[in-house]
């Protein structure tokens, strides 16, 4: 069968949702320190590395019963906490103090990639020297075995990647409510939008550019919470594999758009694998033999950010879609 199975195509939607939350955390902290941050990814595996400790920790021994369920409550709530103040001591011990200085957008980058590092080594160690309950080692462990299983019309899925595509649609919810109907909230996207004219409105723009990294790096650690159940094992490292999704989602959304980065990221994280397995089957129909190219799959995103960096620079959001309607209406020879 050359197209994706039913239980593929809803892990594509689970992992799309995923990565529509870490582009809508990128375009937060983008929009406010203009820079982008290279160590989001790395942020989601924080995410990740809390909810396995926590199953070793705690819910191993509750494997198959109901109280094992609380896991998707109590693991992203946790996530998002921790790895939350975690963006927001990058934000006010390295981004803020060099930006103060001076410091251009290339200093800043390199900045945040030197925290990527930091942050990636830290967890490196934690989890190798961190006490294991029943694991043996905390490190490079995979989660797959411990999701539980769920039918729904036939198709065997996992309980996780039902929950996730709500959980994504819950918090963006909850997000626009409080970016267009609380004080803080449109203050919020006062200060963003212009942060000199929000200032002379009496805005604490400081405190709302550490409310939006502490949002940003909290949906990392909810995504990263739930990537922890698809992911093939929990590895620091791989902090630099899922970035590149990322910015793909975020630049195609727009990297000045909060929704867009939300269209984006799903596009980007359901097309992903989407395209690669349907090629996969297509070559193993065609060769006759079978050809894994799943590895491969980041390929996709790099593709699309090279097409729409060339196409258009500023995303979906971008677009003159009125203009592109009409060319294409003159090129069919309507209207």
């Amino acid at each position: 069968m050359v197209l994706p199975s039913p239980e593929f195509t809803i892990y594509s939607i689970a992992y799309g949702s995923s990565l529509a939350l870490l582009c809508l955390g990128l375009t937060l902290t983008y929009m406010t320190a203009k820079v982008p941050n290279f160590a989001h990814g790395t942020l989601a595996i924080l995410g990740s590395a809390i909810t396995l400790i926590l199953i070793d920790r705690v819910y191993y021994q509750f494997k198959g019963e109901p109280l094992y369920y609380s896991i998707y409550i109590v693991a992203p709530l946790v996530a998002f906490l921790i790895v939350g103040l975690t963006a927001l001591i990058q934000y006010l011990l390295i981004l803020k103090p060099l930006a103060k200085r001076g410091v251009g957008v290339i200093g800043l980058m390199i900045a945040t990639l030197a925290f990527d590092v930091i942050l990636v080594n830290m967890l490196t160690m934690a989890l190798y020297l961190a006490p294991s309950a029943y694991f043996g080692k905390l490190i490079g462990q995979s989660l797959k075995g411990f999701d539980a299983g769920i039918s729904i019309l036939g198709v065997v899925t996992t309980f996780s990647r039902i929950v996730m595509p709500f959980v994504a649609v819950a918090l963006a919810i909850t997000l626009h409510l409080f970016l267009t109907r609380t004080k803080f909230g449109i203050a919020m996207r006062a200060s963003i939008e212009n942060p000199s004219l929000a200032r002379t409105l009496g805005i604490d723009v400081d405190k709302v550019y550490m409310v939006s990294w502490f949002l940003a790096g909290g949906l990392a650690g909810v995504s990263g919470s739930f990537l922890s159940f698809i992911i093939e094992s929990v590895k620091p490292a791989a902090g630099s594999l899922v970035i590149v999704s990322i910015f793909a989602g975020s630049i195609l959304g727009g990297l000045g758009s909060i929704y867009g980065a939300l269209i984006g990221g799903f596009l980007v994280g359901f097309m992903e694998p989407m395209t690669t397995i349907t090629l996969q089957n297509t070559l193993t129909a065609l060769l006759g033999k079978a050809v894994i190219i799943t590895q491969y799959q980041r390929l996709f995103s790099l593709l699309v950010v090279i097409v729409v960096l060339l196409l258009a620079p500023q995303g979906l959001t971008g677009l003159n879609y009125r203009g592109i309607i009409g060319r294409a209406r003159r090129v069919g020879g309507v209207g």
